[in-house]
C-alpha cells in the first residue's frame, strides 16, 4: 500500500497566514486612509483653482468684472468666510459683488465634505477685473481637515491675478487646530 498524501492546511499554517495578513493590513490601512485624505484635499483645491482661473479668464475674454465667492442658499454670496458649502462664479455687471437675477451665474461649485475651507473675513468674495487683476489685498484660502495644520494647504491669489497653491506654514487656527 502506498502512502496517502493530504492536500489540506494545518491549523498552525492557517493561524500564521492570518497573522501575516493582519500585520500587513494594520500597516497598510493608515497609509491608505492618509492617501484618501490627501486626495480629497487636492481634489477640492484643484476645483477651486480651476474655478478661479475660469473667473479670471471670463473677466478678460468678456471684458467684464467677474466674482467668485462662498455660496449662500439663495445663489448669492455668503456673509461667512467658509467655502465648505461650495462657491458661485458670476458676472458682476453692476460691480456690487452680489449676484442679482439679471447677472449670469457661470458656475456653482458643490459642497466639499470633511474639509474646512476658509478665506479671511476681509476677502470673502474675490473679483477679477477685465485686465485679469484681482483688486484688494493678496489673499489665502485655507484648506484643512482633521489632521490639523501639519497637513493644511492654501490657495493664494495675488493682486495681479496669479493663483497658486502651497503648504500652510502658519499657526494653528480655530478652523485648523
Amino acid at each position: 500500500m502506498g502512502i496517502r498524501q493530504e492536500n489540506g492546511l494545518t491549523a498552525l499554517e492557517l493561524i500564521v497566514t492570518m497573522a501575516v495578513i493582519a500585520i500587513l493590513l494594520a500597516a497598510g490601512v493608515p497609509a491608505i486612509e492618509n492617501y484618501a485624505l490627501n486626495l480629497r484635499m487636492r481634489t477640492a483645491m484643484d476645483m477651486l483653482v480651476s474655478d478661479l482661473a475660469q473667473a479670471r479668464s471670463h473677466a478678460i475674454s468678456h471684458n467684464v468684472q467677474t466674482v467668485i465667492c462662498p455660496a449662500a442658499e439663495n445663489n448669492d454670496c455668503s456673509a461667512e468666510a467658509a467655502w465648505n458649502d461650495g462657491w458661485i462664479l458670476f458676472t458682476d455687471l453692476n460691480a456690487d459683488r452680489h449676484k442679482q437675477e439679471s447677472e449670469p451665474l457661470l458656475k456653482h461649485g458643490g459642497t466639499v465634505e470633511l474639509l474646512n475651507i476658509n478665506s479671511s473675513d476681509s476677502r470673502r468674495s474675490l473679483r477679477f477685473y477685465p485686465n485679469g487683476t484681482a483688486p484688494g489685498s493678496n489673499t489665502s484660502i485655507l484648506f484643512c481637515d482633521g489632521r490639523g495644520t501639519s497637513h493644511a494647504n492654501t490657495v493664494k491669489l495675488s493682486n495681479s491675478g496669479r493663483i497658486r497653491t502651497q503648504a500652510y506654514a502658519g499657526e494653528p487656527t480655530e478652523i485648523c487646530p
